[in-house]
């Protein structure tokens, strides 16, 4: 790759094209649950490299603005949350969700200088507990959200976790988009920790006892109308083939096959170009989910946990185990419990690998094999979306929301079996019973 793609790829701000890129889609920013009351307090909020505010109003809108004062430059997360509007400490003035300046306090009476001022301001949308917004140049009429499965059922029947990446976005997102590491950096090498070759357990203890054996994937990969998907083969036993479906969906998305009756999807959302939130839906849509599993902890979270919420726009849902004490690496466990010596739950072992790279990742220094055939074409789809774009070609995706009906999934099949059709016929099966509810 050369150093003006991997800029391009990287790169989300103001006026780059993959900043543009994104901008055209809409953008999971919050759960509901993080502005909880009206007039409650506001929060900061960074995203594509933008500062901005967000708050719920007195009528319970919630609005998401530039954080800037327009009259001193004050910052209005100090601000006053009253009466349908956001008030600056500084001097009064207040600003609507739509970014209107309602008021002017200092003004002499019957001034309309606040109609001469308006702030940067992006519409949202709250749906089944989930705060969507549009950075995009068509914010009068945007277009309909994309129907992902997460995000169409109700806030009971889908997981909650989140987690920063201290990384670009790109490398966070191609870690899960990557099935060969499956059989390294998650390997446990305790004897306790690891099922027979024979022993055929249900669900995902199963599948990675696969992958633990057979440690090179036959990748097929195949674009599809708005991302890429692959199958990864690997033998499994009686003459079976283990096949893992894993999807990547423009501009963030992508999911892993599903476990214990509840499909698997990941955000990854650039807060700027060297932090990631990555949210980490499961979801059913068939049942409620428990307490515990909504609120998606388990096998995810390392005993380490969390550090402490700040207000600072980085500072929430950060782990403990980090860069700065090298992610609690134990080379006695890497020893004798698991490959990578790290905390046995993959958000942490795959976040050390991948912030490990650097801020940014120099793809001029990489050296491609036959097993990341599926990242070089994320890679190209993406690029080719960017560029395609900046030729007013309307991004995949965009305008026909019902190409989100996808996520991963996996088989076993025989030799003959084609994956790609049981694939399609069970996202068909899937997606009729979720959409016709």
């Amino acid at each position: 790759m050369t150093e003006s793609e991997n800029q391009l790829l990287t790169r989300v701000g103001p006026g780059t094209l993959m900043g543009k890129l994104m901008r055209q889609y809409w953008i999971p920013v919050l759960q509901s649950s993080d502005l909880p009351e009206p007039d409650g307090a506001p929060r900061r909020v960074r995203l594509l490299c933008e500062n901005l505010v967000a708050f719920r109003n007195s009528a319970g809108k919630i609005g998401l603005v530039d954080q800037v004062c327009p009259h001193r430059c004050a910052s209005l997360f100090f601000g006053r949350n009253e009466e349908n509007g956001l008030r600056c400490l500084y001097h009064g003035w207040k600003f609507d969700v739509d970014g209107k300046c309602v008021d002017v306090p200092n003004e002499p009476p019957g001034s309309k200088f606040n109609e001469q001022i308006k702030i940067t301001a992006y519409p949202c949308v709250e749906k089944n507990g989930i705060v969507w917004t549009y950075l995009g140049p068509q914010r009068d009429n945007p277009p309909p959200l994309p129907e992902l499965g997460w995000a169409l059922v109700a806030p009971q029947r889908r997981g909650a976790l989140r987690y920063q990446r201290a990384c670009n976005w790109l490398q966070a997102m191609e870690g899960d988009f990557d099935s060969s590491h499956l059989s390294f950096l998650h390997l446990a090498v305790d004897p306790k920790s690891q099922d027979t070759a024979a022993e055929k357990k249900a669900g995902i203890d199963y599948y990675r006892n696969i992958a633990r054996m057979d440690k090179q994937p036959l990748l097929e990969v195949q674009d599809t109308d708005v991302g890429v998907m692959y199958g990864a083969r690997r033998d499994a036993a009686d003459g079976k083939f283990y096949w893992r479906v894993t999807q990547f969906l423009l501009p963030f998305y992508t999911s892993v096959p599903s476990y214990g009756g509840k499909n698997r999807d990941k955000i990854w959302v650039p807060l700027d170009d060297e932090h990631t939130m990555v949210w980490e839906p499961h979801w059913s849509s068939t049942r409620e989910l428990s307490e515990d599993e909504q609120k998606g902890w388990k096998d995810r979270v390392a005993p380490s946990g969390f550090l402490p919420d700040t207000e600072d726009a980085l500072g929430k849902h950060r782990f403990a185990a980090n860069a700065e004490n090298d992610y609690l690496l134990d080379r006695a466990r890497q020893k004798n419990f698991n490959f990578s010596g790290l905390e046995n739950t993959t958000p942490i072992q795959d976040g050390a690998m991948q912030e490990s790279m650097g801020a940014i990742c120099d793809r001029t220094q990489e050296h491609l094999g036959a097993s990341d055939a599926a990242i070089v074409r994320m890679r190209r789809r993406l690029i080719n979306a960017a560029k395609e774009l900046y030729k007013n070609q309307v991004p995949p995706g965009v305008e026909n929301p019902a190409l989100y009906h996808k996520h991963g999934d996996q088989f076993l099949l025989g030799e003959k079996d084609s994956w790609a059709e049981h694939y399609a016929a069970k996202m068909k099966l899937d997606y009729a019973a979720l959409v016709s509810r």
